[in-house]
């Protein structure tokens, strides 16, 4: 391989996408060095056909019609089990071998009163085992949990999802993307939503918008390209839905503009990136997405297609019987069954005739494909008035095919779902792209004459992609545990190189939810800029030309609104080391001034233990990167067990002028993580208490001491008179997912001494840079740190859309608080340059410490960050919350509107690669 052109520049997107090159690619295949791949011939249609292979495949004889059928991997053995449903109130499992079934029933019984109208398995409780959903023949909803695949257990009660309201039709989907699946029932009254709190129970959402009566079908997908799972309702009364799914106001209907009734299948049949839908009915047919949610009807194959509008179509599936990586379509109704090939997404063609002439006239009921003899071709089980029959696919696997199984992180993350459902799957061989939903466990993809796909990409539901470059025919992808969101960086020139300091403006966290209130709406963290003084050692600042340079840099999933920069030259004796407190929340609420603490006679702890009596002394004695590290990690992210840290400071802790300083860092939450946390009862966070021992020997409170604001931050705890006896042992106790570096405790001898320089800078330049190498300093449990001459040219996120600041100088805009800032996204940097030579010359035996601070906003772009994939609404100082309260607006006075002009000119589109 070399460095040239085309192949990697598009990772914000697999396929080629309209709109600006974001930049020049910088790898790509070298023509070359093209290994030539072995040719497979395209298969004819003629040559694929399926064959009724019921009787050997050992499905029972049920004498009658089943009313469901689903597929599911309830015993975590590899392969799909099958539940079949059928009157008068009949419902067994039967497991698969290779096409050939088997009666499960006498090795694990079904807990139900009542026959099923509907069925799906999914992983409601994220434990990794399939549970099973049942909307039974009484009307009710019946909710069975896994028990490790022995035995279901009846948990419907506890769970609130008995009553289902007439309902016809389950889904689970993770609608509010906060790593769980939410259950939509269609059918009955209404479109009901009940929410997944994932502590066992479930809460039924209120309607937002535009109740769907006398639904039948729904689909999900992200139709409109913004990250987030949208919906598609039919209804038999004519009144069909998209609602597409907003972080704000939830989902919103929009106008009606597509037409059909039951049954909807939703599926990228032209292979353009965008999601399709076929709706049945009268008024059905295939409805072509423009990429943004806009659906035109598509009348490429009316010719072929409009015969199904006068038939009763039942069942209707989106598959790649041929693999030749373009859906085709399959039907099924009271007038049989109907597979129309795709003719690589210009037209699809009636292929009927590969199918046995039995199934082409008779009633069809419940329909399902998979590959479920292992062969690698999509087969066909079905129902008709006579029972259940398999059709099995001869020579649909002359074209090769992949499957890809998603498994998200059990512990440590709680962002995704188990398997990955609503995912985005993105596939690239050669010339051939496509991309699909995840729906189940496995999703196949046909990959024509090639022999393997180059790459595939996974849009995680939480937003996050994930790449793999050649993946194998049987792909399983283990979610990758990966920062999105932290805060703009901090390089600083040591004089031989940029070196990571720390992450800044940590204070803000603009949009972010911290909780849900009362009817499902958000509560939002204050909408403030972060002011704030980070320390910068004085190794770690060299001039260079004769100024100091430092480099603030984007590169996670956010946006960065700057609008302040000062570097404060601290002088001091060398015996003296100067310390700002880096804690969230800062210690005095409101309060932006400088106090500075400069200290003299450092020492460690006499001792140090965690809450299991474990020696963690050597862990804390200097700060070397090594952390006490042995905590527990629970489901989400940012949150562990419970743990302890118990100090023994020394006779002199407790007078006055002494300080406890902790230096360590935090690995955060996330917005969705928040929003997880406060639909249950199980987990709440914790902030680190710290207590001291009374006469009595009990442990009793000083207060929450807030924690490191972001990586390798020191948080300083005023020590005197907090003792209320000789004994000076000091406990902190949190469940946050802390690591300390470093302990120790010093006197503060006042700044009263300390005269600091203020500098303001003289240069800032604004441009594209990339992003850095990650790498964990410390080790396993250190910090996400950076190296900033290892830099990647790719943006691994999606396009965060709206008027960025344009390239170039942003002196003016560094210089003071007036809403008038760097918008930066990811991949930018803005170089700032402060005159060294403004600041005094140094004593003999006296250093120097700097502080940099900065006055901005930080917005992680996480799907429940309000307006978080949008640069706009701009925040500013006056503003009273975010997202804006109703009044609230950015300023129109002229000169801001002149900023906007002169500045923010630089505009990203949905989809686009920002230029570079």
């Amino acid at each position: 391989m070399e460095v040239t052109a085309p192949y990697q520049a598009a990772l914000a997107k697999v396929n080629w996408t309209e709109g600006p090159l974001v930049g020049r690619p910088v790898l790509a295949f070298n023509p070359a060095s093209l290994i030539t791949m072995r040719g497979i011939a395209p298969a004819a249609n003629a040559r694929v056909h399926f064959t009724d292979v019921t009787s050997e495949s050992g499905l029972p004889d049920l004498g009658s019609a089943p009313t469901a059928l689903v597929l599911g991997d309830y015993d975590n053995d590899g392969e799909d089990n099958l539940l079949i449903a059928w009157p008068p109130s009949n419902v067994r499992l039967y497991t698969l071998r290779r096409g050939f079934v088997a009666d499960a029933g006498e090795r694990i019984a079904l807990p139900l009163p009542a026959g099923a109208v509907s069925a799906t398995f999914a992983d409601y409780d994220n434990d990794g085992w399939l549970d099973l959903f049942v909307i039974g023949t009484d009307g009710r909803g019946y909710l069975l949990h896994n028990r490790e695949g022995r035995q279901f257990e009846d948990v419907t009660t506890a769970a609130h999802v008995r009553d289902v309201d007439g309902a016809r039709r389950a889904l689970f989907v993770d609608l509010d993307h906060d790593g769980d699946l939410d259950l939509l029932l269609v059918g009955g009254n209404s479109l009901a939503v009940y929410r997944n709190n994932l502590d066992g129970t479930f809460t039924l959402a209120p309607n937002a918008d535009g109740i769907v009566q006398g639904g039948t079908d729904a689909a999900f997908g992200d139709v409109d390209d913004d990250g987030r799972t949208d919906v598609f309702v039919t209804s038999q009364v004519g009144r069909d839905g998209l609602f597409l799914n907003d972080a704000v106001r939830g989902f919103t209907r929009t106008a009606d503009t597509i037409r059909g009734s039951d049954p909807v299948a939703i599926g990228d049949y032209d292979n353009d990136g965008a999601l399709d839908l076929f709706v049945g009915g009268s008024e059905g047919g295939l409805w072509h997405n423009n990429g943004s949610g806009k659906f035109t009807r598509d009348t490429r194959s009316a010719a072929v297609l409009d015969r199904l509008r006068s038939a009763s179509v039942g069942s209707v599936a989106f598959v790649d019987y041929d693999n030749d990586g373009w859906l085709d379509l399959l039907v099924a109704g009271r007038q049989g069954m109907r597979l129309f090939h795709n003719d690589r997404g210009n037209r699809f063609e009636d292929a009927t005739a590969v199918l046995p002439p039995e199934v082409q006239d008779d009633s069809i009921g419940p329909l399902l494909v998979a590959d479920l003899d292992g062969d690698g071709d999509q087969d066909i089980l079905f129902g008709d008035r006579h029972g259940v029959h398999l059709l099995r696919n001869d020579g649909g696997n002359a074209h090769l095919g992949m499957e890809v199984q998603l498994t998200a992180l059990r512990t440590g993350s709680g962002k995704n779902n188990t398997f990955g459902i609503g995912s985005r799957l993105e596939v690239r061989a050669g010339e051939l792209y496509q991309t699909r939903v995840v729906t189940s466990r496995v999703t196949p993809f046909g990959l024509g004459s090639h022999f393997k796909a180059d790459v595939l990409r996974v849009q995680w539901t939480n937003g996050v992609p994930q790449t793999i470059y050649f993946p194998g025919t049987d792909q399983d992808v283990l979610e990758r545990q990966q920062l999105k969101g932290s805060c703009a960086f901090l390089y600083t020139w040591d004089g031989k190189q940029f070196r990571f300091i720390t992450d800044i403006m940590w204070r803000s966290a603009l949009g972010m939810p911290v909780g849900i209130m009362g009817k499902g709406a958000a509560a939002y963290a204050p909408a403030g800029a972060s002011r704030e003084y980070v320390r910068i050692p004085g190794e770690a600042l060299q001039p260079r030309n004769g100024r100091y340079v430092l480099q603030v840099t984007e590169e996670l999933w956010e946006t960065a609104y700057l609008d302040q920069l000062r570097l404060v030259a601290v002088d001091h004796p060398d015996s003296v080391e100067v310390f700002v407190d880096e804690r969230f929340p800062p210690p005095a609420s409101g309060s932006q001034g400088l106090r500075l603490f400069p200290t003299i006679h450092p020492r460690a702890p006499l001792s140090a233990v965690d809450g299991h009596g474990t020696d963690v002394l050597d862990d804390l004695r200097e700060h070397d990167y090594r952390y006490v590290s042995n905590l527990t990690p629970l489901r989400y992210q940012g949150l562990t067990e419970p743990h302890e840290l118990v100090l023994d400071l020394d006779a002199a802790a407790g007078a006055p002028g002494t300080l406890l300083l902790l230096r360590g860092w935090i690995f955060p939450s996330d917005a969705s993580i928040n929003v997880a946390l406060s639909q249950q009862q199980h987990t709440r966070a914790e902030l680190p208490v710290l207590e001291v021992r009374d006469a009595g020997g009990r442990w009793v409170s000083r207060g929450a001491i807030g924690f490191p604001a972001g990586k390798d931050k020191t948080v300083v705890i005023d020590l005197a008179g907090i003792f209320p006896t000789r004994d000076h042992h000091v406990r902190l106790r949190t469940n946050l997912q802390i690591y300390w570096d470093q302990a120790f405790v010093a006197e503060d001898i006042g700044a009263g001494s300390l005269h600091p320089k203020i500098l303001a800078p003289v240069s800032g330049l604004l441009q594209y840079r990339g992003f850095s190498r990650m790498y964990h300093r410390g080790g396993r449990y250190g910090p996400q740190w950076f190296a900033y001459d290892d830099v990647s040219k790719e943006s691994p996120w999606r396009a965060i859309t709206g008027a960025a600041t344009r390239f170039g100088d942003v002196t003016p805009l560094l210089d003071r608080p007036d809403d008038q800032y760097v918008v930066m996204v990811p991949g930018d940097e803005t170089t700032a340059e402060f005159d060294a030579g403004a600041a005094p010359a140094l004593p003999a035996g006296w250093t120097r410490t700097f502080l940099l601070y900065s006055d901005g906003w930080i917005k992680d772009s996480d799907l429940n960050t309000a307006h978080g994939t949008t640069i706009d609404p701009l925040p500013y100082h006056a503003v009273s919350s975010y997202p804006y309260a109703p009044g609230d607006a950015y300023p129109s006075d002229s000169a801001r509107q002149r900023y906007l002009r002169e500045y923010n000119s630089r505009i990203i589109k949905p989809g686009a690669r920002e230029e570079r």
